[in-house]
């Protein structure tokens, strides 16, 4: 066999430029020929797939490769910028958190409480000579009217009723000592008669006694 003929006539074959007769005769000696049709089909399949439709897949294959890593890369940063911005949300709320809970520990918990004062009633206090004049010559530097508006004007008499009878000396300088209560009477009203005459005005004489009413 021509190899050089049968690779043209395979060629034109394939190409369409043989008449009917040739084309048929060819096909004839394919069948007889095992090597001539193997030939023909590698002709064909080479013709088939080109150099230029090679090109073209691979630039397909290529660019489609790039479309992909460009995919990945933006998927892959999209969710690297998620997880940033998802740790940076959790941080905050933890910084909010400790922030508040140290507020909270520092701040004192102010309630408001309905406070009720009640006062208590004041006595009223008036005092009198008692006694004998002659023995008990003492009396107020000022007077009884003014020792009586000391006694008025005193606010912190506790709410006691009763009268005393209390008897005392002066001293030197016109203020009562040596105070003692005469009779029985109640241990607090004691306590105050003998504070007021010894906080009170100063006093003339040598020796006194005084009635104090509580009322």
């Amino acid at each position: 066999m021509n190899n050089n003929y049968h690779i043209i006539r395979i060629q034109q074959y394939l190409n369409g430029e043989l008449n009917d007769d040739e084309m048929y005769r060819l096909e004839r000696e394919a069948l007889d020929d095992p090597l001539l049709q193997d030939a023909i089909d590698g002709y064909r399949m080479q013709q088939e797939v080109s150099h230029r439709r090679l090109s073209l897949l691979q630039q397909r294959l290529a660019a489609r490769i790039a479309d992909q890593a460009k995919e990945r890369d933006a998927f892959f940063f999209g969710w690297q910028r998620l997880g940033v911005a998802a740790t940076a949300c959790v941080l905050m709320v933890l910084v909010l958190v400790l922030l508040w809970m140290r507020n909270h520990h520092l701040q004192p918990k102010v309630t408001e409480k309905e406070v009720k004062v009640e006062l208590a009633p004041v006595a009223q206090v008036h005092a009198e000579a008692a006694g004998d004049e002659r023995e008990f010559d003492a009396m107020p530097n000022d007077g009884w009217q003014q020792f009586n508006a000391y006694l008025s004007e005193i606010k912190e008499t506790p709410a006691i009723k009763g009268q005393i009878v209390l008897a005392f000396k002066i001293d030197p300088t016109g203020k009562p000592y040596a105070i003692q209560a005469i009779g029985k009477a109640d241990p607090l009203l004691i306590t105050e008669a003998k504070r007021f005459l010894e906080e009170g005005p100063v006093w003339k004489g040598k020796k006194g006694k005084i009635a104090l009413s509580f009322e």
